[in-house]
Parts: C-alpha cells; sequence; structure tokens
C-alpha cells in the first residue's frame, strides 16, 4: 500500500474539473458501504452510533444522483424517457430481493413472534408490500394508540417505499420538464425570438431545484411542528434526492481532481462520520440538520477524481468497501429482521459477541441473496420482458397481502369473552380473587378470553374512537357515554388522562345500569391536576403548557355545565414527576395539584369520585407478555409491594380529602392478593398494554365500583 501511495502522481493544488474514465463509479459502491454501515451500526449498537440513521439520507442523494444521471442521458440520446423499461429495470433490480425477504419475515413472524405483534405486523408487511410503509409507520407516529407497539421486522421498509415512489414519480417529473422544455422552445421559434436555445440540462436543472427548495422547506416547518410524522413522509426527504440530482446535471460526467478536491471529498466523509456519532434521537430530523450528512455525501460525489491513497475515492474503492456497497440492498433488508427475531429465538437480548455475529450473519445472508436472487433475476430472461416484471409485482404483491391477512385472522382466533362469562360465572374476572367464591389459581383454569391479540388490539383499533385529546392538543375532545340526556336520571363527566379513558368501558355500563348520562373530558399524559406535570421523556415544555390549558378549559366547561352533578376522575399519577405552576407554590405539588382541582370543582357544585391509581407492570405489554408465555402468566406478574409505590399521587390526595367530601374508589383488592398483582385474574386478561386496563376488566369490574358508590 505503501509503495502504491509512493508511485501516485502528485496532485494538483487547485480542484480541476475532470471527466469520469468511465460511467461506473468504484467509490459510490464505497459510499453505499459507509451508509450501510452506519444505519446498521445504529440498529445494532444505538447508545453509540446514535446518529447512524443518517445513512438512509446518504443513500436517497446517491440514488438521486443515479438516477437523474441515468435518466439524463438517455433523453439526450433518444430525446425521451423510456418509462415502461424504467420502471422494468427497477422492478428487476429491488422487487425480487425484497419480497423474499419480506416472504421470509412473514414467516419469521408466524413461527417466532407473539400473537399480540401479529396484526400489526401484518398491516406493516402488507404496506411493505405496497411500499407505502413509510406513511403507514407515519399514521402510526402521530397516532396516542400506537405510541407504544413494539418494532416490526419490517419497519427498515420505510425507507425502501420513500425510494420506490422517488423511482415512480421522479422520471414523470423529469418527461414534464422536457416536455416544457420543447414547448417553450417551440414557442419560441415559432415568435422568432430564439437566438440560442435554453440547454435541456439548464431547463432540468432549474425544475428540480425548484422541487428541491420546496421540499427542504416543507421539511423544516414540518419537523418543527411533528418531528415524528417528518420523519417518514415522502415530500419531507424529495429535497436529498434532488440534491443528488442537481450534482449530477450540473457537473454531467465530470469530478473535481487536485490536493484540494480531495480535502472536500474528506471533510465530506467526515459530515457523514460526525453526525452518524453526534446526532441522536433529540435532534430534528430531517429538517435543516439533514443537510450535513446531505452535503457531505453530495462532497463526496463531486469531489472524488483523484485517484492517489491520499483521496477519498482510493479508499472508497478497495475490495472490501466495494463488496459492501455491492451487498448493501441484501444486507439493509436483512440485518433488521435479524434484530428482531434474534431475542424471541434465544430467549434474552442480544450481546457484544452476539450483536458481531449477527454482523456477519447478514452480510453472508446478503451476499447469498445477491448471487442466488438478485444478478439472476436481474439479468436472466424471466422478467426480461417489462409485461413479464409488472405480472411479477402485482402477483407478488398480491401473495403477501393476502398471507398477512391469513396472520391477522389467525391471530383473533379466539372464543368471546361472554362465553367465558356465562361458563365461570362467580370466579370470572376480579371474582377469582374473592377467597369466598373458592376458585381456585387466580390466572383462571381457562385459557383468557378474549385472547392476548384481540386484548392488545384495543390499542390500535380503541373502542371509544376520537374521544381523547392527543398530546400536543389542547382543544376540548368530548364524547358521550351512557343513556342519552333527556333519558337521564343524572348527568356526570369523566376527567384525566388515559387511565380515565381505559374507564370508559365500565362507565359505560355503568351509566346504562343508572339511567347516568355521562360526558367525557380525556386528554393523553394529562392528569387533571394544577400542578406541572412532567413525563421523563419530554425535551421541552410544549406538553407542560399544553395540559395545563386544557385542564383550565375543562374547568371552566365543567363549571358553566350545571347538569353535571358528578365528576369522576382518574389518572397514571405514578407515571409523572410534578413541579408548581408558574408563579405559585405548592408545599407539595404531586398530591397539592389534585387537590386544588378537586376543591374547585366542588366549589362548583360537583361530587367528585377519584379512582385509585390501577397497579404499576414491569413496564413491558402484558398481552404480549402472555403470549409468550401461555403455560405460565406468573411470569408476568409484579409483585404487590412494587406495584403499588408509595408516589400514588391521586390514591393520596384521595384519601387526604375523604373528609371534604371526595368519594376515593379503591380497588386494590380486584387486583392482588397479599403478594402478587395478576396479568390475568379470572381468565380475563388485566391490561390491553404495559398500564392500561382492558374493556373486559374495565366492565368486570362494575358491580365493586357499584358497591364503593
Amino acid at each position: 500500500m505503501s509503495n502504491q501511495a509512493t508511485a501516485a502522481p502528485r496532485e494538483r493544488a487547485v480542484p480541476a474539473l475532470s471527466p469520469k474514465p468511465s460511467q461506473f463509479q468504484p467509490e459510490i459502491q464505497g459510499l453505499r458501504a459507509v451508509a450501510v454501515l452506519a444505519v446498521v451500526f445504529y440498529h445494532l449498537w444505538p447508545q453509540r452510533v446514535t446518529g447512524g440513521y443518517v445513512g438512509v439520507d446518504v443513500f436517497f442523494v446517491i440514488s438521486g444522483y443515479l438516477i437523474t444521471s441515468h435518466m439524463y442521458r438517455e433523453v439526450s440520446k433518444s430525446g425521451r424517457v423510456g418509462l415502461v423499461q424504467f420502471w422494468a429495470r427497477r422492478i428487476r433490480r429491488l422487487l425480487p430481493a425484497s419480497i423474499f425477504v419480506l416472504a421470509v419475515s412473514l414467516l419469521g413472524v408466524f413461527l417466532w413472534l407473539p400473537s399480540t405483534m401479529w396484526e400489526v405486523t401484518a398491516r406493516q408487511l402488507g404496506a411493505s408490500a405496497l411500499y407505502i410503509q413509510n406513511w403507514a409507520l407515519a399514521g402510526d407516529a402521530v397516532d396516542y394508540s400506537a405510541m407504544h407497539n413494539d418494532a416490526t421486522p419490517v419497519q427498515h421498509y420505510w425507507s425502501l417505499s420513500v425510494e420506490e415512489q422517488f423511482y415512480f414519480v421522479w422520471p414523470l417529473l423529469l418527461t414534464a420538464l422536457l416536455y416544457i422544455s420543447r414547448r417553450y422552445a417551440a414557442r419560441r421559434r415559432a415568435a422568432g425570438t430564439v437566438r440560442r436555445e435554453v440547454p435541456l440540462r439548464t431547463t432540468m436543472a432549474a425544475g428540480i431545484a425548484v422541487v428541491g427548495a420546496a421540499s427542504l422547506a416543507y421539511s423544516i416547518v414540518l419537523t418543527a411542528q411533528s418531528q415524528s410524522t417528518a420523519y417518514f413522509v415522502t415530500p419531507t426527504r424529495v429535497w436529498e434526492f434532488a440534491v443528488g440530482g442537481l450534482v449530477a446535471l450540473v457537473f454531467a460526467d465530470r469530478q473535481l481532481s487536485g490536493r484540494w478536491a480531495s480535502v472536500a471529498a474528506w471533510a465530506g466523509l467526515a459530515l457523514i462520520a460526525v453526525t452518524s456519532l453526534v446526532y441522536d434521537g433529540a435532534t430534528p430530523f430531517p429538517g435543516w440538520t439533514a443537510a450535513l450528512p446531505v452535503a457531505g455525501t453530495a462532497l463526496v460525489l463531486v469531489c472524488s477524481g483523484s485517484t492517489t491513497a491520499f483521496a477519498p475515492r482510493w479508499w472508497l474503492s478497495r475490495r472490501p468497501m466495494t463488496f459492501l456497497g455491492d451487498v448493501s440492498y441484501g444486507l439493509y433488508l436483512w440485518h433488521w429482521p435479524l434484530i428482531i427475531f434474534a431475542p424471541y429465538v434465544l430467549g434474552h437480548t442480544l450481546a457484544g459477541l452476539e450483536k458481531v455475529l449477527l454482523l456477519l450473519l447478514s452480510v453472508a445472508l446478503a451476499w447469498v441473496t445477491k448471487l442466488s436472487i438478485e444478478d439472476p433475476l436481474r439479468r436472466g430472461w424471466l422478467l426480461r420482458a417489462p409485461w413479464r416484471a409488472y405480472a411479477f409485482t402485482a402477483a407478488s404483491m398480491a401473495a403477501i397481502v393476502a398471507l398477512c391477512f391469513g396472520l391477522t385472522a389467525a391471530a383473533y382466533a379466539s372464543p368471546a369473552d361472554g362465553e367465558a362469562a356465562a361458563k365461570l360465572g362467580a370466579c370470572y374476572g376480579p371474582g377469582a380473587l374473592a377467597p369466598s367464591n373458592n376458585c381456585g389459581p387466580v390466572p383462571g383454569k381457562e385459557a383468557p378470553s378474549p385472547g392476548p391479540a384481540l386484548v392488545a388490539k384495543q390499542n390500535t383499533d380503541p373502542l371509544y374512537k376520537g374521544c381523547q385529546t392527543g398530546i400536543t392538543a389542547n382543544d376540548i375532545v368530548s364524547c358521550d357515554l351512557g343513556v342519552s340526556a333527556d333519558q337521564a336520571n343524572a348527568t356526570v363527566a369523566i376527567v384525566g388522562d388515559s387511565h380515565a379513558t381505559a374507564w370508559f368501558p365500565a362507565l359505560d355500563q355503568l351509566a346504562a345500569a343508572k339511567k347516568w348520562h355521562v360526558k367525557t373530558y380525556t386528554k393523553g399524559s394529562c392528569p387533571a391536576t394544577t400542578a406541572r406535570r412532567i413525563l421523563p421523556s419530554e425535551k421541552n415544555e410544549d406538553s407542560q403548557r399544553s395540559c395545563l390549558d386544557w385542564n383550565q378549559k375543562v374547568d371552566d366547561a365543567l363549571a358553566a355545565d350545571k347538569s353535571i352533578s358528578i365528576v369522576f376522575t382518574a389518572a397514571y399519577s405514578t407515571a409523572y414527576t410534578y413541579a408548581s405552576p408558574e408563579g405559585r407554590t405548592l408545599k407539595n405539588p404531586s398530591v397539592d395539584g389534585f387537590e386544588e382541582t378537586w376543591r374547585g370543582w366542588m366549589a362548583a357544585g360537583k361530587h367528585v369520585v377519584a379512582f385509585d391509581d390501577v397497579p404499576r407492570t414491569n413496564g413491558q405489554s402484558v398481552p404480549t407478555c402472555l403470549a409468550k408465555n401461555p403455560d405460565n402468566s406468573l411470569a408476568c406478574a409484579m409483585p404487590r409491594a412494587k406495584a403499588y409505590p408509595d408516589n400514588t399521587a391521586i390514591g393520596r390526595a384521595g384519601a387526604a380529602m375523604t373528609r371534604e367530601g371526595v368519594k376515593q374508589v379503591t380497588l386494590r383488592e380486584q387486583f392482588c392478593d397479599e403478594k402478587l398483582c395478576y396479568p390475568v385474574v379470572g381468565s380475563v386478561i388485566v391490561y390491553r398494554d404495559y398500564s392500561h386496563i382492558s374493556a373486559e376488566y374495565s366492565r368486570a369490574l362494575v358491580p365493586y365500583i357499584s358497591k364503593q358508590l
């Protein structure tokens, strides 16, 4: 290596444009290797390579560069964009391996993942097969009920979906620009005003620049408004492809060479490396911060003309790098399903050496996939004719989607809870904890009904849709439960965070029996308190202000509504820390904030009924834990001492205000015995996720709530 470096010609100090030796650029394969390794290292070691997700942006710039280069050359030679052939080539290049990994992942889901993950995984598998996975994830990102879903083995297909959407739209854009250019030139010639025609390359570059600028502006605005949405949707990423396209058009088949060009290329690689190591989940991305890795990629593409050992091109063109670049597509496809499946197969989270072995296995699978699937189908006769390529696309997508429907149906194949209630009688649900019922094992002798997957579905398909204000919103969203207002003996309200929403099924059933009309006022992660509630994951105070504003609006609405005689309230009070509101000091914010709110309601003439906290779990989804341990539900139980910590703020506030007239509903004996709090009681699954009680258990508690009232 040192001899080669010595023998290499000296570089010019000043950058100069020089033609590429050929259309194939080996350094791009090396750059692909850098990109895929950043992503894979980020997924394997997220605490170290905290910003490795920028590797996806590197891929986007490369794709924009290569596709625009190819299409410009095609237009220059033939005068048109061959859309049918172009899309057929993309199918031959990308779909076979993609569909194969999806099929293997679907089989892995059935074999290894708990049934509670089948529905959301099937939905994402179908979206991935149709290349709309990024939009599915964007929808989940703003859906409170889906925020705690486990990662699926096809989640990484979001970036492939963005690329495929780009491959579909970009040729149409260039075709439109070609048409506009020709029409404009024809009009100028007809008017006799043409002295020199505007080059096609200039027209295409101008059009792409306009589209890219609009996309960048949208990306910055949406990232500031909703980063979780901006990360996935296609319009926020188009400008990255546009940067690659502009590099291709501005420099055509030329690159900068010379000593300072090499320095610039090294600076580009440094930008990619530094952002991979410095960026993290708190970085506002992909707004303006994405400009750094994008600019770094562009610098490498523009300034890699030098071939000496001092230049990045030499290093990026070495065989280990080009090999990883050659298999980068397969490596990206395989690494994430392996990361998801491995803990379920091994029975524990991945350790350091196991992560290294998984990386090597991913590379091996990528290499085999390239040799046995990618190359044969890309170069062979089977998909050579465009109609066969399109037929393969339609058939494979339809097959994957059909299998996804089958997987979802299998997940929900369990008896209805009404059958179990009739069969078990007094031992159904919380009755199994009553010693006088002599029910035997608290979890019950029958399998839980409904099963874990159906209970977990309550997170993705809420029973009371649109009845809860989002975390960042502060508008009042209200629904009506029980009987209609004109038939009611009384009107009551339920106020609080999502744990109050979890009591809707119980209140709905209770209200029907007592002829109550119920008005709901709930907001995600917002307990009814005058104190500032603070979430552990909060990065700013926006949601704190949103919660305080919403609580004030609800207090005003309750005071103004004279028909409401009782206010029920509940909260996940142990999930927050509390601070005094601005301008005032509370002696004990966690308790005093609830008490102040309740006194305000009582001063407005309302009776207050406060639900005690439900028991805490170990933090994992209870239905998923039960699906993993179908024969040992106690593996998902929680010691009572840990399930009810001392800081149950709403419980302490309720106990302190009983003398002032607050009625506290305490149901600890319906969740726990002296030692354990159970995930299944009397063949009923207690929680629908990691903390919210299931609709079935909520209804099963109605007799105990009614008795305390």
